[in-house]
């Protein structure tokens, strides 16, 4: 009986080891950060890696349960690179745009219907306009700076990279901005690994589709903490005062970026839904294959430019419901 005295806390969860609040990461030892992590920073992102967001009764997202198998380290910089494979050149997106256009126009002819409503040729023609208006100067953002994290999947490994000192250049040396803008950056890149993880499949990710999801998907967590009793809950809120600013900015890129803004929207028009859409993206994100029509048509919603209208974000979101 006394063993078992002696064990009830931690068997009923009153307790638990100490191992088990550690929170975990690396050091990268060949681009050693230059920024040194603070006992705020180190609070801050442990309470964020313990939050859990449930989707059904199989399904849920932690990143202390993620870093069973993506583990997380902390570098310096890293070299720029494209944000996006998703894009040939801006020549070839063209072609495919005029390929995409006249196969609707073909479709609509044959349909005869009239519609006030957006349609996908109105802005397959419009994405086509901003195209050509951007074959002067640089249609896909090189880097609207350098990347601020990653998740790498090598072989059978993932891992999260967080680049503090590029952070802390963003945040302004501001040392509360930073250690607010790299919980976000900690929550956007274990998404990446929660969608690797979660389906079925073996497809590489769609940039278009996943970003914005993976924004979303960081938004609703930070809100969620905002929300809660925990003692970071002020901090996530400010957080997300940040982050969400920082993401509708995206809505004014050219190129890759600009689908990103389109978390925003899921954000701020469908926060209510984020059991369902998060889970239904989940279930089929290495199911997708890139080359297929439907999904071709989807990356022209977001790109070069960001839909201009109220109702073309619509028409976009229930597009993206119908393929998921």
């Amino acid at each position: 009986m006394g063993v078992l005295k002696n064990l009830s806390d931690e068997y009923f969860g009153n307790s638990v080891r100490e191992e088990e609040v550690l929170f975990r990461y690396d050091i990268d030892d060949e681009n050693t950060p230059e920024h040194t992590l603070t006992s705020e920073e180190v609070t801050f992102m442990r309470g964020l890696t313990r939050h859990m967001l449930i989707f059904d009764k199989s399904l849920f997202f932690q990143i202390e349960d993620l870093q069973r198998h993506t583990k997380l380290v902390f570098s310096g910089k890293h070299v720029q690179r494209e944000e996006m494979n998703d894009n040939a050149g801006p020549e070839h997106d063209l072609q495919t745009l005029e390929m995409l256009i006249e196969e609707n126009e073909k479709e609509s002819k044959q349909s005869e219907s009239v519609s006030d409503e957006v349609t996908l040729l109105d802005i397959l023609k419009e994405q086509r306009k901003r195209l050509k208006d951007s074959l002067g100067g640089p249609v896909r953002v090189k880097k609207s700076g350098e990347h601020l994290g990653e998740c790498l999947h090598r072989g059978g490994d993932t891992t999260v990279v967080l680049y503090l000192d590029v952070i802390e250049e963003v945040a302004k040396k501001d040392s509360y901005d930073t250690m607010l803008l790299m919980g976000q950056v900690l929550l956007h890149e274990y998404f990446h690994a929660f969608y690797f993880n979660a389906g079925e499949g073996e497809m590489d990710s769609i940039s278009c589709v996943e970003e914005p999801l993976t924004e979303y998907g960081s938004l609703v967590l930070l809100d969620s903490v905002a929300s809660s009793g925990l003692t970071i809950a002020k901090d996530a809120g400010k957080a997300l005062e940040k982050a969400l600013p920082f993401v509708k900015n995206k809505q004014k890129c050219v190129g890759a970026t600009a689908a990103y803004g389109f978390g925003a929207y899921l954000f701020e028009r469908h926060m209510s839904d984020y059991r369902d859409l998060i889970a239904r993206y989940a279930n089929v994100s290495r199911l997708m294959e890139s080359w297929e029509k439907s999904w071709v048509e989807f990356k022209y919603m977001l790109y070069p430019r960001y839909p201009s209208s109220q109702a073309a974000e619509e028409f976009v979101y229930n597009k993206l419901m119908e393929l998921l």
